[in-house]
């Protein structure tokens, strides 16, 4: 099943769910040849297998929902276009604070790349970029920490998928569930409604550590 027809699938069973509101539903339409060639070649060799496939059968991706009971808490999925990902400038005020920059031009967040604004103050990235390698998925809040995943971009997707995009579930990729915060709760009571989502088969058994910021 293409990717453009697992997100579309995604949306139908939310809705079909009496505990779940749909408050945003919106997948944009296929992205143009050309732009989609100009940002891989932005990229280089940090473009991720699975970006092509993607970005070749919608340009964006806005979901989002509320579940009865969690005081407006639920999921969401903001995949920016592919041209946002890689625009490196309009990212400045976003994502990284000036004075960092300032201080160390190799500062780690100047090195990622918005997959997914899932909040507004919390990212999917990718990182390192520029890379000789693809870039792997890491956690970022932003403009404060960046959290290796472990995940390839391909992977995350199945997770993004599998998670219906709960609320800071991308944090299980980074290490363990601690904790019984309104995060942990939510996740819960989502894997709750779709049993195959798991969320302890997401987390390895080794936290992974932030990366150092000071660099």
């Amino acid at each position: 099943m293409s990717w453009r027809n697992r997100f579309e699938a995604l949306v139908r069973e939310l809705s079909t769910r009496p505990e779940v509101t749909v408050t945003e539903a919106k997948l944009g339409p296929p992205t143009d040849p050309t732009v989609l060639a100009a940002a891989q070649q932005v990229a280089g060799a940090a473009w991720p297998k699975g970006m092509t496939e993607l970005y070749s059968e919608l340009s964006t991706v806005d979901i989002a929902y509320e579940v009865a009971g969690s005081n407006g808490n639920g999921g969401a999925i903001h995949l920016p276009s592919v041209t946002d990902v890689w625009d490196h400038a309009g990212h400045e005020d976003e994502l990284w604070f000036d004075w960092l920059v300032d201080e160390s031009p190799n500062h780690p967040f100047t090195r990622i790349r918005p997959i997914d604004r899932f909040v507004s103050e919390a990212y999917a990235v990718l990182y390192p970029v520029p890379s000789k390698a693809p870039a792997t998925v890491h956690y970022h809040y932003c403009g404060e920490s960046l959290t290796p995943t472990g995940l390839s971009y391909e992977q995350w997707l199945e997770l993004l998928l599998r998670s219906r995009g709960a609320s800071y579930w991308l944090t299980l990729a980074t290490g363990p569930r601690t904790g019984d915060t309104w995060v942990e709760q939510n996740i819960l009571r989502i894997a709750a409604l779709f049993p195959d989502f798991d969320p302890d088969s997401m987390s390895p058994t080794t936290p992974y550590e932030e990366i150092d910021t000071d660099d």
